[in-house]
């Protein structure tokens, strides 16, 4: 019996809901790879105030409010997505599961133009 490869069996099985799954997958490999820079940034509070201000400082340019934006992003993903796969597993609200994918795309993008500005204030300053 042939083996069927991994890319085939993604070209096999395409849906949202696929699509979805990685998404959360993604997010929540990088929210961890964010919380160790997080904590090793935060760190920097043992070598005293001096030391902690210039490892903030490091982010507080437009690369760093990029990374915040996405970060928010992530963050607004992988909540509303997995609000939405515990409602179809515990609750078993599959017949609405696409319904609730449109939703959390919607919610995303909503959290998304709202706190663009917010995240990125160069957009709004003039040149």
């Amino acid at each position: 019996m042939k083996k069927i490869s991994s890319w085939t069996e993604l070209k096999l099985n395409w849906n949202w809901g696929m699509i979805g799954f990685a998404l959360h997958r993604i997010t929540g490999i990088a929210l961890t790879i964010y919380l160790f820079l997080h904590i090793w940034t935060l760190s920097a509070v043992t070598s005293g105030a001096e030391a902690f201000n210039h490892s903030l400082d490091k982010w507080d340019n437009l690369m760093g409010h990029i990374f915040e934006y996405l970060l928010l992003l992530a963050v607004a993903w992988h909540l509303f997505n997995g609000i939405r796969v515990t409602f179809v597993d515990f609750l078993r609200f599959t017949i609405q599961q696409k319904r609730m994918l449109a939703w959390v795309v919607v919610l995303t993008i909503i959290v998304a133009v709202i706190s663009i500005t917010i995240f990125i204030p160069e957009i709004t300053q003039a040149g």
